[in-house]
């Protein structure tokens, strides 16, 4: 057994958890199991199952909102763009499209979900209109829209087909911008 297990190790095992089998097994058991610890120490930071849940979702919107700040450094457009094709690559594509799932039963989840999808297409939108393109938020929708379907399409998620899309997104941002390849 491990002898010191934190709030990060639990929601590393949640994100494991949800990636591998999905939102319904997610329970206090399938975390101990995981962990290899018992029911004691999940009170040690949690109240109970909905602080736990609660926690877990601020820690998601928070790894949202360190993707966006990290994305907001480059002033130049196609690098910003390129930046964010990368940092696509960080995201736990098959635990999102679980926790897409959990959101649908869920109103707590769901309203993470709303503002993590917010967040996000805000951060896209930002980044498209920085290339110059006439139509940010048609085609910050159209961006979002294509990694929740790869999200949503393969399990586990084709990350190398949504790396693919996404390069194509930039270039037709950037084709709607005026600016070369």
């Amino acid at each position: 057994m491990p002898q010191y297990v934190g709030r990060e190790d639990y929601y590393a095992a949640a994100i494991a958890i949800l990636s591998g089998s999905g939102a319904h097994e997610l329970t206090m058991t399938a975390l101990h199991r995981g962990l290899g610890v018992s029911s004691g120490s999940f009170y040690n930071w949690f109240r109970n199952w909905p602080d736990f849940v609660e926690r877990f979702l601020e820690h998601w919107c928070g790894a949202t909102e360190a993707i966006a700040r990290e994305a907001a450094g480059p002033h130049d457009p196609h690098e910003r763009l390129e930046l964010l094709r990368r940092l696509s690559r960080t995201v736990p594509h098959d635990a999102e499209a679980a926790i897409r799932v959990w959101a649908t039963t869920d109103p707590a989840v769901a309203e993470a979900q709303r503002a993590v999808d917010a967040r996000r297409l805000e951060v896209i939108r930002r980044a498209v209109a920085a290339a110059g393109a006439p139509d940010a938020d048609e085609l910050a929708e159209l961006c979002l829209s294509a990694v929740v379907g790869a999200q949503l399409r393969h399990r586990p998620v084709d990350v190398e087909g949504l790396d693919r899309v996404l390069a194509r997104f930039i270039a037709l941002v950037e084709a709607h911008s005026g600016r070369p390849d």
